[in-house]
C-alpha cells in the first residue's frame, strides 16, 4: 500500500507540471531516455524470439546462414558481458567528465551535460543493448529451436552499433569539454530563457506608457499572502495569474522575483481588492512553485550566473582566454535582453486594467549581475578589464538606445581605480582607446574628456 501511494504521489508530481517544466525535468534526468530505449529493446526481444521459435526462421535459412543453439548461446552470452563492460566504462567516463567540470568550471554545468541529447541517447543505447542481450540469453530454448537466425543476427548488429556509439560518445565528451562549445551552449540556453520568459510570457502584458495605468490602488494598504514553505521561487505562471486576477478583479504584486529565496511565512504576495468578493489565496499560491533549488526554466539570472562562474573560475586558474570567451558570450545575452525586453513592472489585461505588479528590473540590474562579479575579481587585471570595455562597446552598437547611460556608467566604474595598474604604456593606450570607443558609441564623448581630466588631476 505504501509503495502504491508513493507511486501515485510521484505520478501526480509530473502531471501537475507545466509543459515547459515537464520538458526541463525530463531533459535533466538520466533515466527517461534510457527507459524508452529499454522498452524498445524488450519489444525487439519479443519480435526476434517469436520469429525464431514460432516461425522456425533459423531452419529455413540454413542454406545461407546457420547458427545452432550452442553457438547462439555462446555468442549472446559473450556479448552480454561485453555490453555490460562497455556500459560500465561509459558511466566511469561520465563521472570523470563530471569531476573535471566541477573542479575547473562550475558544478552548475553538470546538468547541461546530462541534458545533452547525445549523452542520454548513448546511455539509452548501451542500457538497451545489455537488456536485449540478457533477455535473449535468458529465453534461448534448445527444445523449441535448434537453429537460430533473428536472435544472433540482431545481437551482432546491436553489438556493432554499440561499439560505434562508444566511439561517438568519446568524441562527444571531448567536444563538449572544449570551452568554446561549452560557453556557446550555455549562451544558447540563456537566450532561450530570455525569449520564453520575457518575450513570450511577460512582455505581451507589459505597458509602455505608464500614464495610461492607474496604479493608485497600490498606495493603499492591501492584503498579504505568505509562503507556506522555504525555498527558491522556481516558476511563476504569469498567464494564469493574469487570468485569475482579472476574474477576481484584483491587483496583485509579487514581492520577490524568480530565483529569490523565501522563508516559510514570508509575505511574498500582496493584493488589493476593488470589491467585497472573497479571494481564494490558495489558488494564487498554487500558481507559484517554490522548491529547494534554483532551476533554469524561467530564471534568467541563474542561467547568466553559469557564464559568470566560468569566467571567475578561469581568472582564478590564470586562464584569461576562457574568461574572455565567457565575457563575449555573456555580452550577447545581455544585448538580447536590452533589445527584446520591455522594462516595465506593470502588467495589464486586454482592457488595459492593471493586474500584476512585478519587482522592478532594468538593464542596469542585469548588466551588474553579469559583469559586476567578473569586474570585481578582475580588478587588478588590466587586460581583462580592457576586454570588458571592448565587449561593452560591442554591445552598445546593438543595444536599445535607452540603455546607453547604463553601459557608459558601468564602463566608467570599471575604468576607475585602474591608474596604478598600468605596467606598460601599451596597457594605458589600449584601455583608454576602448573607453573612448565606448564613449563615442554611447554618445558620451564629453563625459570621456571629463574623466580624462579627473584621472590626470585627482
Amino acid at each position: 500500500m505504501f509503495r502504491l501511494n508513493l507511486l501515485d504521489n510521484y505520478l501526480k508530481k509530473y502531471t501537475r507540471m507545466s509543459e515547459r517544466e515537464l520538458s526541463h525535468t525530463v531533459q535533466s534526468n538520466m533515466w527517461f531516455t534510457p527507459v524508452l530505449y529499454v522498452i524498445f529493446s524488450i519489444l525487439l526481444v519479443v519480435v526476434t524470439l517469436t520469429t525464431d521459435l514460432k516461425y522456425d526462421l533459423g531452419n529455413q535459412m540454413r542454406l545461407f546462414f546457420a547458427v545452432d543453439y550452442e553457438l547462439t548461446r555462446n555468442l549472446v552470452g559473450t556479448l552480454t558481458a561485453a555490453t555490460l563492460t562497455l556500459t560500465t566504462f561509459t558511466f566511469n567516463l561520465i563521472l570523470v567528465v563530471f569531476t573535471t567540470f566541477s573542479g575547473q568550471f562550475s558544478p552548475r554545468m553538470l546538468k547541461n551535460f546530462i541534458a545533452s541529447k547525445s549523452t542520454q541517447r548513448v546511455l539509452g543505447i548501451f542500457t538497451s543493448s545489455f537488456i536485449y542481450m540478457l533477455l535473449s540469453f535468458l529465453f534461448l530454448n534448445k527444445r523449441m529451436a535448434e537453429y537460430y537466425f533473428a536472435v544472433p543476427f540482431v545481437a551482432a548488429i546491436i553489438a556493432a552499433f554499440a561499439m560505434g556509439t562508444f566511439i561517438f560518445f568519446i568524441n562527444h565528451a571531448v567536444a563538449w569539454l572544449q570551452v568554446n562549445q561549452m560557453t556557446y551552449d550555455m549562451k544558447n540556453e540563456a537566450l532561450s530563457i530570455v525569449k520564453n520568459t520575457l518575450e513570450d510570457e511577460v512582455d505581451p502584458y507589459k505597458v509602455n506608457d505608464l500614464t495610461t495605468v492607474n496604479s493608485d490602488i497600490c498606495d493603499k494598504s492591501g492584503y498579504t499572502i505568505t509562503a507556506k514553505k522555504s525555498g527558491f521561487i522556481q516558476l511563476v505562471d504569469f498567464i494564469s495569474i493574469m487570468k485569475e486576477a482579472k476574474r477576481d478583479d484584483i491587483v496583485i504584486r509579487l514581492e520577490y522575483t524568480i530565483g529569490s529565496y523565501v522563508y516559510a511565512t514570508t509575505p511574498f504576495l500582496s493584493y488589493w481588492k476593488k470589491g467585497d468578493n472573497q479571494i481564494d489565496e490558495q489558488k494564487y499560491l498554487s500558481l507559484i512553485k517554490i522548491g529547494r533549488r534554483q532551476t533554469e526554466v524561467q530564471d534568467i539570472e541563474f542561467s547568466i550566473n553559469k557564464l559568470v562562474e566560468v569566467a571567475i573560475r578561469s581568472l582564478g586558474n590564470n586562464d584569461p582566454k576562457t574568461a574572455t570567451n565567457s565575457i563575449y558570450q555573456l555580452g550577447e545575452v545581455l544585448t538580447s535582453i536590452s533589445r527584446c525586453s520591455v522594462f516595465s513592472k506593470y502588467l495589464v489585461d486586454n482592457e488595459n486594467n492593471l493586474r500584476v505588479v512585478l519587482q522592478e528590473r532594468d538593464f542596469s540590474h542585469y548588466l551588474y549581475n553579469g559583469f559586476g562579479y567578473i569586474r570585481h575579481y578582475a580588478k587588478d587585471n588590466v587586460l581583462v578589464c580592457t576586454e570588458i570595455l571592448k565587449v561593452l562597446d560591442l554591445m552598445a552598437k546593438s543595444l536599445n538606445k535607452r540603455d546607453y547611460n547604463a553601459v557608459w556608467e558601468f564602463g566608467v566604474l570599471t575604468a576607475s581605480g585602474l591608474e596604478n595598474h598600468f605596467l606598460f604604456a601599451l596597457d594605458y593606450q589600449q584601455f583608454h582607446r576602448a573607453l573612448q570607443n565606448l564613449s563615442v558609441t554611447t554618445k558620451h564623448e564629453k563625459e570621456y574628456e571629463e574623466f580624462l581630466l579627473k584621472s590626470k588631476h585627482p
